[in-house]
C-alpha cells in the first residue's frame, strides 16, 4: 500500500463545524453536546489515550502512535505499525496491544510495555513484551487489553488480555504459545490475567492465570472506576450468509464483579453453545454465566429495526457528561466494515445506561461518510471516537459552558492510507481477527 500525504486540521470548538458523525437526534438532545473532528487524515486510527500533559495519543494501523496537543503538528512517539486494538496506561508506563503480523516485516501479535521519554513528545521505548504464537489462520487473534492496580501490591498491575476463538463458531483446538516477559501455554476462547510489576528498572511478569472461558472475540474491556467491576464486550458468531448478517446470537456486554474477579475457577460465558438468541431474546443452552446485557436491534418501525453489530472497543461514560450520559458504557461498532453511508446499517455508536438499564444509539448507523467508528476512549470531560476507514478521530464534549469562538488550527497530519475494499470486520483488509466476525 502506498499512502499519500495529506493535510488535516484540529478543531478546538464545536458548533462552528461538525464532522460527518452526527449524534442521534431521535434518542437524545443533541444540543447537550459538541462534536468536532479532533484529527483527520489518519491512516487507520484505532485506539486513543490521554497522556500525562493532557495531550492525546492516537494509535493508527499504518502510522504507529502519534501525539496530538491541539497546537503543534503531531509527532510520532512509537513508530510501530499494526492493529493497535488496545492502548492504556499503567502507572508511569503505557501498554500497547498489537496484532501486527499482517504488516509485512513486523512481528506477530504482542503486548508491549512502553516507557515514556523525558517529556510527553519524546519517543516511547518498549521495555518488555508478551508474544503470542497462534496457529495459522487463527480467526480471532486481536489484543484487547485492560489493566488495574494489583490489590495489595503497590507498583504492580493486573493486565487482562483475550485469546479469541480459533474458529467462527466452534471451540478452539490448538494451543497458543506465550513468550517474552513470561512463558505459558494458553487456550483459545479465553480471557487471561497476568501481574506486571513495574516498580523496578524492568517489568517483571508473574501469576499468569485464566480468568474466563467461553468467549469468542473480545476487544473492548475495562474496570469501572469506583466499583472495580470488570466489563467486556464479546462479538457474536457470524450469520450464515456471505455478509455475516443476522447472527444467531446477540452480541454481549459481560461483567465480572470485583469481589469474584480472578477468584476460583474461570467463569464460562458460553461460547459457542450458550447465548441469548438474536432478535428473539431466547436463552439458548445452559450452564453458562448469562450476559450482563444482550445487544438487540432497536425498534424503528421497520422489520429489521435499527441494528448495531460488530462490537469493538468500549469506554465508561465521562463523569462530566450531562445527566443520563455520565453513568454507563459507550460501545463502538464496525457494522459491515468498509461499507459506508446508508449501506452500512449496523455501524452505530451505542450507549448502555447503568442507571436505567436502557440501551440507545448515541450515534445512529447508515450515516454518509461514516465507516467504522470502532475506537472509543473517554476522559472526565470528553469522549473520543475513532473511525478506522474514514481516518478521523472525533471528540464529543458537553455544550456547557456555551461554546465560544471557534479556533481552527491547520496541522500536517499523518499519511492517509488508501480506502480499504476488504470488510473491516477484520479491521481493514485483515487485522487477522475480525472485529465483527
Amino acid at each position: 500500500m502506498n499512502p499519500r500525504i495529506c493535510l488535516g486540521a484540529v478543531l478546538l470548538c464545536g458548533p462552528c463545524f461538525a464532522g460527518s458523525l452526527q449524534l442521534n437526534s431521535l434518542a437524545l438532545d443533541t444540543s447537550l453536546f459538541n462534536v468536532t473532528e479532533f484529527a483527520t487524515g489518519l491512516s487507520g486510527p484505532i485506539s486513543a489515550l490521554p497522556l500525562a500533559d493532557n495531550s492525546i495519543a492516537i494509535a493508527s494501523y499504518w502510522s504507529g502512535i502519534q501525539r496530538f496537543d491541539g497546537v503543534d503538528p503531531p509527532t510520532t512517539i512509537y513508530d510501530v505499525e499494526g492493529a493497535h486494538t488496545g492502548l492504556l496506561q499503567a502507572g508511569n508506563y503505557y501498554i500497547d496491544g498489537n496484532s501486527g503480523e499482517f504488516i509485512s516485516g513486523t512481528s506477530g501479535p504482542s503486548i508491549s510495555i512502553l516507557k515514556p521519554g523525558a517529556d510527553p513528545s519524546a519517543p516511547l521505548t518498549s521495555v518488555g513484551t508478551l508474544n503470542f504464537a497462534f496457529a495459522p489462520n487463527w480467526e480471532h487473534n486481536q489484543m484487547g487489553i485492560a489493566t488495574r492496580p494489583t490489590p495489595g501490591k503497590p507498583g504492580s498491575y493486573d493486565l487482562v488480555f483475550n485469546v479469541g476463538s480459533e474458529y467462527d463458531h466452534q471451540l478452539s483446538t490448538d494451543p497458543v504459545a506465550l513468550s517474552g516477559l513470561i512463558d505459558g501455554t494458553l487456550q483459545g476462547d479465553s480471557l487471561y490475567v497476568v501481574t506486571i510489576d513495574l516498580s523496578g528498572p524492568q517489568p517483571v511478569a508473574s501469576n499468569l492465570r485464566q480468568l474466563a472461558t467461553g468467549i469468542r472475540n473480545v476487544i473492548g474491556m475495562g474496570f469501572q472506576s469506583g466499583t472495580g467491576d470488570f466489563y467486556f464486550a464479546d462479538n457474536a458468531i457470524d450469520g450464515p450468509n456471505p455478509d455475516g448478517d443476522e447472527p444467531p446470537q446477540a452480541e454481549e456486554i459481560n461483567r465480572i464483579p470485583a469481589n469474584v474477579f480472578g477468584v476460583g475457577d474461570p467463569i464460562n460465558f458460553g461460547y459457542p453453545t450458550c447465548y441469548i438468541q438474536y432478535r428473539t431474546g431466547l436463552q439458548i443452552g445452559s450452564d453458562c454465566a448469562p450476559p450482563f446485557f444482550a445487544i438487540q436491534p432497536l425498534d424503528n418501525g421497520t422489520p429489521l429495526g435499527s441494528e448495531s453489530e460488530g462490537v469493538s472497543q468500549l469506554a465508561f461514560a465521562p463523569a462530566d457528561f450531562p445527566a443520563g450520559f455520565n453513568n454507563g458504557i459507550f460501545l463502538g461498532f464496525s457494522g459491515k466494515g468498509s461499507v459506508t453511508g446508508p449501506a452500512n446499517e449496523e455501524n452505530a455508536v451505542g450507549y448502555y445506561d447503568f442507571t436505567t438499564g436502557d440501551y440507545i444509539h448515541f450515534s445512529e448507523n447508515s450515516q454518509d461518510g461514516v465507516y467504522q467508528p470502532i475506537g472509543i476512549m473517554s476522559t472526565d470531560d470528553a469522549l473520543f471516537i475513532t473511525d478506522f476507514g474514514a481516518g478521523i478521530t472525533y471528540e464529543v464534549t458537553p455544550a456547557v459552558p456555551e461554546p465560544g469562538t471557534c479556533l481552527l488550527t491547520g496541522l500536517a497530519l499523518a499519511a492517509l492510507g488508501s480506502r480499504h475494499r476488504h470488510r473491516v470486520r477484520h479491521i481493514a483488509g485483515r487485522l487477522g481477527a475480525r472485529v465483527c466476525g
